[in-house]
């Protein structure tokens, strides 16, 4: 049987097998060859969200109280898979297939498992992609749609908190699209030296420095026209208002921050009077793009494809560490306790057995 890897709570991840479905008619089955979790979401997933404790009303767009029920129990956690984006060979197609063929390799999203079956209207052809980049693809157009929300123009200066896969690829497609400086702020060394190395003008620790100061110093006093927080930190969203210029914009990208308590609204934000963009690139929660009917979910992430394909963007450095299937359950328990030691752990799939 094919084998996954599996989590109850984020603590402690193993190996188990499965049943894989049926091959419907227009199913293509993949053999994975390099699978990648996204770390945000994986977070998310484990130690809940709003949706955990509220019931979303999608005519109201609200979340509101879950009707009270009798208490019951609160179940053990169930194994639960984890994965964001997969690369692999096509071993089977459905008889409706007509994308693709029998020895392709492709990329789309899926679990970190050793065997897929997926829609083929859900893959993409690798082509001349590096497999770091077909895995990249997703965080990359979460950070695209963020750069656009931005209003991100030429010569535009530009402020990137957060420096895991999403923050990464801000700073480098702010710079593909034509920001003049753009200053990226993490606390992990090897975040912000590969922010360094593709298209950060400085980088900044901000548990060493006040970050926005820096970033106000860097800029002649005035601070940066857009600074875009993907960490989910309330001191990181705090920083980002304070380092913007007056009436600047802050494009706010992830999920939370649950604890807010270090953003100060009486005191920046108040006097400067920022723009704050919420930005949600996942087509799921029914929001148009701000461009929307010219650019739609599906051509914001054809062009971020492109944007790879084109050479202007790279996901060679992001996924790191690169772990073999059989060993990769110690290594992604660090997603957790020891972050400064990856920036997207990527799973290699394909080797013997053990």
């Amino acid at each position: 049987m094919p084998r996954r890897i599996v989590t109850e709570d984020g603590s402690r991840f193993w190996i188990m097998e499965y049943e894989l479905p049926n091959l419907e008619a227009n199913d293509v089955q993949i053999k994975v060859q390099l699978a990648a979790p996204k770390h945000g979401t994986e977070a998310q997933l484990i130690s809940g969200s709003a949706f955990s404790a509220k019931q979303w009303n999608p005519e109201l767009r609200l979340f509101l109280p879950r009707p009270e029920t009798q208490e019951t129990p609160a179940a053990a956690p169930a194994p639960r898979g984890i994965g964001n984006m997969i690369v692999g060979e096509v071993i089977e197609i459905g008889s409706d297939v007509t994308r693709f063929t029998v020895g392709e390799r492709v990329f789309g999203y899926g679990q970190v498992r050793e065997l897929l079956n997926i829609p083929e209207n859900k893959l993409f052809p690798l082509g001349a992609l590096t497999e770091s980049d077909a895995v990249c693809c997703d965080p990359a157009h979460v950070a695209f749609v963020a750069v656009r929300d931005g209003n991100i123009r030429v010569s535009d200066d530009v402020a990137v908190f957060g420096l895991g896969a999403i923050g990464l690829l801000a700073v480098q497609i702010a710079k593909a699209g034509g920001a003049r400086r753009v200053f990226a702020v993490d606390p992990l060394a090897i975040r912000r030296e590969h922010a360094l190395a593709h298209g950060a003008t400085a980088v900044f620790d901000p548990l060493a420095c006040d970050a926005a100061l820096q970033i106000k110093l860097a800029t002649e006093k005035l601070g940066v026209d857009v600074s875009i927080e993907t960490s989910g930190n309330g001191r990181a969203l705090n920083d980002a208002i304070r380092c913007v210029r007056q009436c600047g914009t802050v494009v706010h990208v992830p999920w939370g921050p649950k604890d807010a308590s270090a953003l100060k609204l009486g005191e920046e934000f108040h006097h400067n009077r920022p723009t704050i963009v919420g930005s949600q690139a996942w087509v799921g929660w029914g929001n148009a793009d701000r461009s929307h009917p010219l650019w739609d979910h599906e051509r914001a992430y054809a062009a971020t494809i492109q944007l790879f394909r084109d050479g202007k963007l790279t996901g060679e450095g992001i996924v790191t560490p690169i772990v073999p299937f059989n060993n990769a359950s110690e290594v992604l328990s660090t997603i957790f306790t020891a972050p400064e030691k990856s920036i997207k752990i990527g799973v290699r799939l394909g080797g013997e057995r053990g």
